[in-house]
């Protein structure tokens, strides 16, 4: 999107897009700065979290149900990435139990 795009332009892709601190190297520190807007409701952060839970990165176990939840979390206040991601594992059934009519629903309202 034009945000990413203007940061790579004036030099910020390395800095965080909420606080525009430098991105830490360790797993451990991303996981930090990412708890700490997740602790503020930023519905972004909550959305990645949720990311990082279903593919087991950034140090974390993967746990999809926890993913689910965060995910679920992330769209009630507005994200349209999670409402993809929870239309894509409803849709496939990949991590739970398949419900492609609901799966649809999450993939209106990312494209609302």
């Amino acid at each position: 999107n034009g945000c990413i795009l203007a940061a790579v332009l004036s030099g910020l892709n390395d800095m965080c897009e909420f606080c525009r601190t430098p991105i830490p190297d360790d797993d451990a520190s991303k996981l930090a700065m990412v708890q700490k807007r997740v602790s503020k409701g930023n519905a972004e952060a909550i959305n990645l979290l949720g990311d990082k839970y279903y593919s087991g990165t950034l140090g974390l176990a993967k746990n999809v149900p926890r993913a689910i939840e965060l995910w679920t979390e992330a769209a009630e206040l507005g994200s349209s990435e999670a409402h993809n991601s929870l239309g894509f594992v409803y849709c496939t059934g990949k991590g739970v139990e398949e419900d492609r009519p609901r799966g649809i629903r999450h993939w209106q309202q990312a494209a609302m």
